[in-house]
């Protein structure tokens, strides 16, 4: 029984913590702030979890692992890599608003690995990356995608999408509800145009 209650603390662990992180960033949340979202002594929790850096491992390895299954399953499922990348940009669009500490964890991770690039041991969302790629390499194989180049076009396609999802809190005050949910409704739609624009040959 010791070694299921374990794992389940483990676990609950990097729930709180990618929560914070989401909010706070790799180096604005202390292993205080982690012990208390439990709550939990910072002795049990350096027990499952030796160092800070150790713990935020854990929750990048969940979230690539997760995402990176997400797109394996659309490439299975779908033989057509036009279905492949445009279910992948509903996928975005959906994701936003159901695990909204994605992208918040992402872009910190974005803003913050410079610090830490050189000492990394580990990229772990190498795969995700490798997969998505892999839609566009193997559509452009078919002759139904351009000539792009494929690491260039995922990047600016995550990042168009990233950057109006952080950015929605601000813009938020910007414009009135009506406006407001007007972009929300036409994001896909112009993530999709960008996508047909880039890569899809006519």
């Amino acid at each position: 029984m010791k070694p299921k209650r374990t794992i389940a603390t483990a676990d609950k662990l990097i729930d709180i913590a990618e929560s914070l992180f989401a909010e706070k960033g790799f180096y604005g949340t202390s292993i205080r702030d982690l012990a208390e979202g439990i709550p939990i002594a910072k002795s049990s929790l350096l027990h499952h979890f030796h160092t800070k850096e150790k713990l935020y491992g854990a929750v990048l390895k969940k979230l690539a692992n997760d995402m990176t299954l997400e797109v394996i399953k659309i490439r299975e499922q779908f033989s057509d890599e036009k279905e492949q990348i445009f279910t992948f940009v509903k996928l975005l669009c959906d994701n936003s608003e159901k695990k909204p500490n994605r992208v918040s964890i992402l872009l910190r991770e974005l803003l913050d690995n410079p610090k830490r690039a050189e000492k990394a041991k580990k990229w772990f969302f190498v795969d995700y990356y490798k997969e998505l790629t892999g839609i566009v390499r193997s559509g452009q194989t078919k002759g139904l995608f351009r000539p792009v180049n494929p690491e260039i076009f995922i990047l600016q396609l995550l990042g168009a999408h990233r950057y109006l999802i952080i950015s929605l809190p601000t813009v938020k005050q910007f414009f009135d509800e009506k406006i407001y949910q007007q972009i929300l409704n036409d994001h896909r739609t112009e993530l999709e145009a960008f996508v047909n624009d880039r890569l899809i040959k006519q």
